[in-house]
């Protein structure tokens, strides 16, 4: 069978390797285009976040939409949030060094204070990106999803601050997911992670 722009995502779902070259061939510089936008000093991960990208292409192409939106903005919404959770990663993995090691680590020279420049700007990055995701969302369920996923808050502390019972956090949350989950293509984590 030839493969098209008409059928390549069908195909895709159905586990035709050649439908996954093709997408790779017509989207590849879409998706590197927006993964360096992305990632910005990580270069180093861009081919691991480019692979991340078609990884989930293949995994999860069923839920594309294409009443909701085209395929080119579903795979570069694809690979914006694949960036962002190697930034993510990245900087877990910077803390995990402890702050001296992921100063020799990041610019190959030993540090003496508690941040790096690059940690730093790397924060930063993931919260602009962060803070642009869950602009879409109401101002109180922005909050509740920054206090609870971001400042990593425990849900009996916001349930103190903001007035709100848990069950009512529970029902803003979960709406807020799937507005999310909606916009930005995600398939429903295994878990209760966003």
């Amino acid at each position: 069978m030839k493969i098209t722009e008409e059928n390549f995502i069908t195909q895709i779902i159905q586990g035709n390797e050649k439908a996954l070259e093709y997408c790779m061939f017509h989207y590849g510089g879409l998706v590197r285009a927006v993964v360096r936008r992305h990632l910005g000093s990580l270069a180093q991960f861009e081919e691991e976040c480019v692979n991340d990208v078609f990884f989930a292409v293949w995994e999860h192409a069923d839920s594309y939409r294409s009443d909701k939106n085209p395929f080119a903005n579903w795979i570069a919404g694809v690979a914006r949030l694949k960036a962002l959770d190697c930034k993510r990663r990245y900087a877990r993995h910077l803390l995990e060094l402890g702050w001296d090691d992921a100063g020799t680590e990041v610019s190959g020279r030993r540090r003496t204070d508690e941040r790096t420049p690059e940690l730093a700007v790397l924060e930063n990055e993931i919260s602009e990106e962060t803070g642009k995701m869950l602009s879409c969302l109401k101002p109180a369920d922005r909050e509740l999803f920054w206090k609870l996923y971001v400042e990593e808050e425990d849900l009996d502390t916001v349930s103190r601050s903001t007035g709100m019972s848990k069950p009512v956090i529970y029902n803003h949350l979960s709406r807020g997911k799937k507005k999310l989950r909606s916009l930005y293509g995600m398939q429903q984590p295994k878990g209760d992670q966003l």
